[in-house]
């Protein structure tokens, strides 16, 4: 079971120059486990003994009962049962008021002859079981029975069985015997005392065993439970000792070497224990402590002290001579690095400092587009001219954006857009300088807004496609495709040459034209829906799925849509910024549904807290998620 650490051939231990073995005796893990069971072993054996010796005292009261006191109890009372018949028939006989003598005297026959004597025999088994008192009631009883039976050989033989009619004189003599001589009513009294004794003492019994069988259960479910319970506790903590015996230096082990593989250096030693992982304990030690001297050595070489002294771990350390070697190398190659590090230095801080005024410029060049996409959008004195009711809700996603929102009255119509460009930012900004320019060029003509979308189309696509480039329209997906690339030369990658011709540059817009005076509205739309919001029913007109720029002006022409309206009709328009947001819970869009819903219900506020909703909403939803596109969202309320 013990045994003691490594021994050299002289009987001495062998101890390493490095980390010398430091126990002297051994505890083997396959001891402890061998022992802990033992020992559970020998408590699950004391557990099944008492259970065995509860169970036959269990099984002997059992028995007892059963065979012994139950029955003992139906003989005495059948016992008292054919005794009292014998009485009763006996007097019935003497006294000439049996229906039938002769029958009676072959039950009398019966009862004395075979069952008193049958019940005699079976009720002396009761009498080993009996005390004292009981013991001379049971003596008394049975001479009370046998004198019932010298009574009716007395009676029988004075009283002719085959005589038609019995003598009188017979049956006076009879009666004499029975009621004088032998004094049976007094004998019946004291036998059925007799009786009720033993019958007592029997039920005692009985009651006694019953109480006790009761206890000896409940004490083998209590005793029995406890025991179980402490031979389960024993065994858990002989489980636990042993296996945190084992368990606790394997974690302490491990984490080392989890530590040491990640390069980590152990803040202390693996405590070694006197077994087999004591002996790996020790190994692991030696190998940390060899660790430890070349992370040290190692920071030296780093910080620039190349004299640090380091000796390998052995004539086959690799990994000890390679730092040597290393600690000489860069000691040579310091003088060189440091000259590289100042000159690039130096190209550092210019590039620094040319970024920086790249950057002041860019940052300066896109405020000021700001200030001139600021300029073209109307303010809100300039909107009330145009409707004195209005709401704009206008969130760009940097500093300059895609969207932008136009206002404009000709005469007694009065006329408004909601315009998405391609892109945002830079880009987007642009391509909305390009489209409000173009709004109001044509506006000055047009006021219809399926003309306004066409004449937008027709001159957006002349400034943004270079001249003599010839497209044709794809209606199957609603954009522009080469005509005929081959011919023009441009080869056969569509996608670049598409963004090389521009035809992914475009816009998508909803122009509204109102009739004051006649209460009508007209609507045309590229991608882009006009909802109406009447006594909170909301009314969807539907666009055209053509973008401003995706198609030739002779190929296709936009709708119209007609609408009366009704005084307090709110008409909203807006780019799909809002509607494609991520947030919520399950950081999803926000969907045209959510939007459709929200429209009905802000549709009875004011503008300005309308706005307001709009904004909470959106920042609600969003959260900490970023804004993916430029929002816009225009109301009117008629």
């Amino acid at each position: 079971m013990f045994r003691t650490g490594p021994q050299s051939s002289e009987g001495s231990p062998q101890v390493s120059h490095r980390a010398p073995v430091r126990y002297r005796w051994s505890f083997p893990i396959g001891w402890r486990v061998s022992i802990g069971f033992g020992i559970f072993a020998v408590a699950v054996g004391l557990l099944f003994w008492l259970i065995r010796l509860t169970l036959e005292e269990n099984r002997k009261l059992a028995q007892d009962i059963e065979k012994v006191y139950l029955p003992g109890i139906q003989l005495l009372t059948g016992l008292e049962t054919t005794v009292e018949q014998v009485a009763l028939g006996m007097d019935q006989w003497v006294s000439g008021e049996a229906q039938d003598p002769v029958l009676l005297e072959r039950q009398l026959e019966q009862w004395v002859r075979k069952d008193l004597p049958d019940l005699m025999g079976k009720t002396e088994q009761l009498a080993s079981l009996m005390d004292s008192t009981a013991l001379r009631h049971w003596e008394r009883l049975r001479s009370d029975v046998d004198l019932v039976s010298i009574v009716y050989t007395e009676v029988s033989y004075r009283i002719a069985s085959d005589a038609p009619v019995p003598d009188s004189s017979a049956i006076a003599l009879a009666t004499e015997y029975v009621k004088g001589e032998a004094n049976l009513p007094t004998y019946l009294s004291r036998f059925r005392v007799d009786v009720d004794v033993l019958k007592a003492h029997q039920l005692a019994a009985l009651t006694a065993s019953t109480a006790r069988l009761q206890q000896v259960g409940a004490l083998l479910g209590r005793d029995a439970g406890r025991i179980a319970f402490v031979v389960l506790v024993l065994g858990v903590l002989i489980s636990l000792a042993v296996t945190r015996s084992i368990t606790r230096p394997i974690r302490d082990l491990r984490r080392t070497l989890l530590y040491m593989g990640r390069g980590i250096q152990p803040e202390r030693p693996v405590p070694v224990t006197p077994d087999e992982i004591g002996e790996m304990a020790e190994a692991v030690n030696r190998l940390s402590e060899g660790m430890r001297r070349t992370q040290v050595f190692s920071q030296e070489v780093g910080q620039g002290n190349f004299s640090a002294d380091y000796e390998p771990l052995s004539e086959d350390d690799a990994l000890g001579h390679a730092l040597v070697k290393m600690r000489e190398s860069l000691a040579s190659s310091e003088i060189e690095m440091e000259r590289k590090v100042r000159l690039r230095t130096t190209e550092v801080r210019e590039q620094k400092s040319r970024i920086e005024q790249l950057y002041g410029d860019l940052m300066d060049s896109i405020n000021y587009a700001k200030r001139i996409q600021d300029a073209i959008l109307p303010s809100a004195v300039e909107r009330a001219k145009v409707f004195q009711d209005s709401m704009v809700f206008y969130r760009p996603r940097d500093v300059v954006s895609g969207d932008f929102y136009w206002f404009h009255s000709v005469g007694r119509v009065r006329m408004f857009a909601a315009i998405d460009c391609t892109g945002h930012g830079v880009p987007g900004a642009f391509m909305s300088l390009i489209g409000y320019n173009v709004l109001e060029r044509v506006t000055k003509v047009y006021t219809e807004p399926e003309k306004v979308l066409g004449q937008l189309n027709r001159q957006a696509g002349e400034i943004l496609r270079p001249k003599g480039s010839r497209v044709q329209t794809d209606r199957s997906r609603g954009v522009a495709s080469p005509l005929d690339l081959a011919s023009l030369g441009i080869g056969v990658e569509v996608e670049q040459d598409i963004q090389m011709t521009g035809l992914q540059d475009g816009m998508d817009l909803a122009v509204v034209s109102i009739d004051r005076e006649q209460m009508s509205l007209q609507y045309s739309g590229a991608n882009c829906p006009l909802y109406i919001v009447r006594r909170r029913e909301l009314i969807e007109l539907k666009p055209d799925k053509w973008a401003i720029g995706s198609f030739e002006p002779e190929t296709f022409s936009y709708g119209v849509q007609h609408l009366s309206l009704e005084p307090g009709d709110v008409i909203f328009a807006a780019t799909d910024g809002f509607v494609d947001q991520f947030g919520g819970p399950a950081g999803k869009k926000f969907m045209r549904h959510r939007f459709r819903e929200l429209m009905v219900e802000v549709a009875p506020l004011p503008m300005v807290e309308m706005e307001q909703t709009f904004a909470e909403v959106f920042d609600q939803w969003r959260n900490e998620e970023e804004q993916v596109d430029d929002v816009l969202v225009i109301a009117v309320r008629v």
